[in-house]
């Protein structure tokens, strides 16, 4: 997959240039897998290469969990759907029970990757024609809000790597509103986009990293205002930044970056999920320097007190019978006793020699928080 080979650059970039202290301070040496249950049940499991699984709770009786996730279903880029990465949707009567939706011809409850069918899929735009994915959805006043990660062959029609392309790929963060999480009106323009990336000329000719970069977007409503984190390259790493729009100003694209370019939240902090817990942020993702390649991304957790300034935590190894675990996406959920958890969803990757950089698997952990 186009961003994930590139996010394995991005980390054997950072790994050449930045020196890792091998300190017990050093918060990338403490194991915060003891905060954490694991089952290591796979919720699904049996397609091509799928991850990012983003859950709600809804009021549903029925089906009380909502799940979006992207990637490829049945083969590699979904053959038969535009472009190539395309988001999809499940409902579930708990956390390890789902069936995933398949156009007219309803829901899967047996998990078979051939009948899926994507909810949102790339269109024509320089932006979107290839990659639809990283879902981050939000309940507010009674509808679906999605901010998605988007990936286009920029404005001279041609992808990355291909003979003549001139201007790389173009990324930003789109948005989508829905009232049943299945049929979504997307906003007319990115939420998110670096203007100077539109159009521009790569650095070298094997050079994948093309100015900002928005992605892989986080999105909740607080404090009365749309908060958006999201990643990007720095120009020495991929970083966690952040915007925000008013309360009306979501399908309008009203976003303002307040933190990006030099100055981002936290560096080295790719596919970063944000959530709030109490009066807590918590945030994840899969940061290099716990190794080499792959495995070296791992999962990564952090605190705040105002979704600005933040405290890494530690790390957390993925599960014995992979290699890596990455791309997590965090949520708060009950369960039928009343407690309530702090649930990460998280893929695990097939690895094996040559290395498979595909997931195979998605699972969650859990922490109880009341």
């Amino acid at each position: 997959m186009t961003r994930l080979v590139r996010l394995a650059t991005f980390s054997a970039f950072v790994a050449g240039v930045t020196a890792l202290a091998e300190t017990e301070a050093d918060p990338r040496h403490v194991d915060r897998s003891p905060h954490w249950q694991r089952t290591g049940k796979n919720v699904l499991a049996g397609f091509g290469n799928m991850y990012h699984a983003t859950v709600l709770e809804t009021d549903d009786p029925s089906y009380p969990l909502r799940m979006w996730f992207f990637g490829w279903a049945a083969a590699d880029c979904n053959p038969g759907f535009p472009g190539c990465d395309a988001i999809f949707h499940a409902r579930g009567t708990d956390l390890d029970t789902w069936e995933v939706y398949c156009g007219e011809d309803g829901w899967d409850p047996s998990r078979n990757p051939g009948q899926w069918v994507p909810v949102i899929a790339p269109r024509d735009k320089p932006y979107d024609a290839w990659h639809n994915g990283d879902p981050s959805v939000v309940r507010h006043e009674g509808r679906y809000f999605m901010a998605y990660s988007a990936t286009g062959k920029n404005t001279d029609g041609m992808g990355f790597g291909q003979s003549g392309d001139t201007d790389g790929d173009l990324y930003c963060v789109m948005g989508a509103v829905s009232d049943d999480g299945i049929h979504w009106q997307r906003t007319k323009a990115p939420l998110l986009i670096y203007g100077p990336e539109v159009g521009a000329p790569r650095h070298g000719p094997g050079d994948a990293f093309v100015n900002g970069m928005y992605h892989r977007p986080s999105l909740l409503f607080d404090e009365g205002k749309w908060r958006l984190w999201f990643d990007y390259w720095c120009g020495s790493d991929v970083a966690m930044g952040y915007a925000e729009a008013p309360a009306d100003g979501f399908m309008r694209g009203a976003f303002k970056v307040l933190r990006a370019g030099a100055d981002p939240l936290l560096h080295e902090w790719p596919n970063p999920s944000v959530v709030k817990v109490g009066g807590t942020y918590r945030s994840f993702a899969d940061p290099s320097g716990y190794g080499q390649g792959w495995p070296g991304r791992q999962l990564a957790e952090a605190e705040s007190d105002d979704g600005i300034n933040w405290r890494i935590l530690g790390w957390i190894p993925p599960d014995p019978d992979t290699p890596a675990c990455h791309v997590p996406s965090a949520g708060v959920v009950c369960d039928g006793a009343g407690a309530e958890w702090l649930v990460v969803f998280y893929s695990c990757q097939i690895g094996g020699d040559p290395y498979d950089f595909r997931y195979n698997r998605i699972r969650y952990m859990k922490q109880r928080m009341r």
